[in-house]
């Protein structure tokens, strides 16, 4: 069974994008445990929950699948501040059907928009995305700008466009007021399968959402109807296709709410990055170097992006080589940090119609973000590190071997939490875990 993406709802509301393990010869079995306190408002009145797991139902891909979905309840502290409670309320910025359950929009096209009008005694608006890259857009950080897509033509080598620049903008009434920046996951069975047996890139299990602070826009939306929607931009659109989504959390207070004055200019930022691309393609179209660049310099809301990528063919087309370096630096109201994702490819084919693909992998993940309940800042910091080899033919999996680790260290005042984990060949080489909350440590044998 295949599975691209997978997704919990509770009361039309999305509080989990996740992705199923790669097979074993033992079949599909995995194991998540997520926080959802920040959704507590959603539990306090019978819901509808959804399992959403798209999946194909034709050839060697279908197949049957037993899923169990559990809740636990913890007994907190009655001394935390007023503050640290989940958001009375949570609305959904997605797509509605008639008779059907809340479902993902799909960009380019749909349009995720939503009108609102929220309650006067609004004190806190937050609003979290969820957006992921599929299809052509899954490996967005390998696109070229539109004019060379057909380059390598004459060996029959296709790349995808629209560059590899991606924002998320949120638009209130029409303009834009805030922007985040994707972290470059990987599905399991991305790239290459050897890298995923029987361990996930970082955040496949959990996809990050991205939080935007619209506070300060409250003396405006607390009064008439507004318009809230999210797009994903590229160089300058994207190709098919984003999911996305939005749950926006609402606290309301039993008092007179503050009215301060709002100065829409202080807080709207530009409609886009700042965009170059800096290109040499080799006179017999063997090479292909790219150099894009990406800036944001608003009040609130900055970024520097680089993607540099280096595409060559040689033996005639039988050998294609590939490099990928990108950056992200971004710092905004709620999240600063930065993503790097480095990716080598090598792919060879041989005359008897067999390939071989060797890849190394190298991603690290770092934010520093407020806890949506205390407002507390949290480190969150995970490199990954992999190497593959596989053997195709005639588009079947011949032989493959795997090298991949992933580590964690996640710091906050509550908690210090550390895992680092390598598999090799199938198997778990170690696996250890400090959680200093719970005073568990774990090491398993190498």
């Amino acid at each position: 069974m295949l599975i691209w993406k997978q997704s919990v709802w509770i009361g039309g509301v999305e509080v989990w994008r996740t992705c199923t393990a790669e097979p074993t010869l033992s079949g599909i079995h995995f194991t998540y445990s997520k926080d959802v306190t920040a959704f507590a408002s959603l539990l306090n009145e019978p819901q509808p929950i959804v399992v959403d797991i798209d999946n194909y139902i034709i050839g060697p891909y279908n197949g049957s699948f037993n899923a169990t979905l559990s809740i636990t309840f913890f007994n907190t502290s009655t001394s935390l501040r007023r503050r640290e409670h989940a958001a009375d309320e949570i609305l959904s910025i997605s797509k509605v059907g008639q008779g059907v359950p809340n479902s993902l929009y799909s960009l380019p096209d749909d349009a995720a928009a939503v009108f609102l009008t929220i309650p006067a005694n609004t004190t806190r608006i937050i609003l979290d995305i969820l957006a992921s890259g599929n299809a052509n857009e899954e490996f967005w950080y390998t696109n070229v700008p539109d004019q060379f897509v057909d380059t390598f033509q004459n060996w029959n080598i296709s790349l995808l466009g629209q560059g590899t620049f991606r924002e998320v903008i949120v638009y209130l009434d029409g303009a834009p007021v805030a922007a985040a920046w994707p972290f470059e996951v990987v599905f399991t069975g991305g790239i290459s399968p050897s890298f995923w047996q029987p361990i996930v890139d970082y955040r496949t299990f959990d996809l990050p959402s991205y939080r935007v602070d619209l506070t300060s826009f409250l003396p405006l939306l607390r009064n008439g109807t507004h318009q809230i929607r999210l797009d994903v931009l590229g160089q300058p659109s994207t190709l098919e296709n984003w999911y996305i989504t939005g749950q926006i959390h609402l606290w309301y207070s039993n008092g007179e709410p503050s009215h301060p004055p709002i100065r829409p200019n202080d807080y709207h930022i530009s409609p886009n990055a700042n965009i170059t691309v800096a290109a040499q393609v080799a006179a017999d179209n063997t090479s292909l170097m790219i150099h894009t660049s990406a800036s944001r310099q608003n009040q609130l809301y900055t970024v520097e992006y680089n993607n540099i990528q280096s595409n060559v063919v040689s033996g005639n087309g039988s050998n294609f080589l590939q490099n990928i370096t990108q950056t992200t630096f971004f710092d905004s109201p709620l999240a600063s940090g930065h993503f790097i994702f480095d990716l080598n490819v090598v792919e060879i084919d041989h005359p008897n119609g067999s390939s071989v693909l060797q890849v190394t992998l190298n991603q690290t993940f770092h934010r520093v973000a407020p806890n949506a309940l205390t407002g507390l800042f949290e480190v969150e910091h995970a490199e990954v590190a992999g190497t593959s080899w596989l053997l195709v033919k005639d588009s079947e999996l011949i032989k493959g071997k795997g090298d991949t680790s992933v580590s964690l260290d996640f710091l906050s005042p509550h908690r210090l939490y550390f895992r680092n984990v390598r598999a090799i060949e199938l198997q778990i080489a170690y696996d250890y875990e400090l959680d200093n909350s719970i005073g568990f440590v774990q090491e398993a044998a190498e």
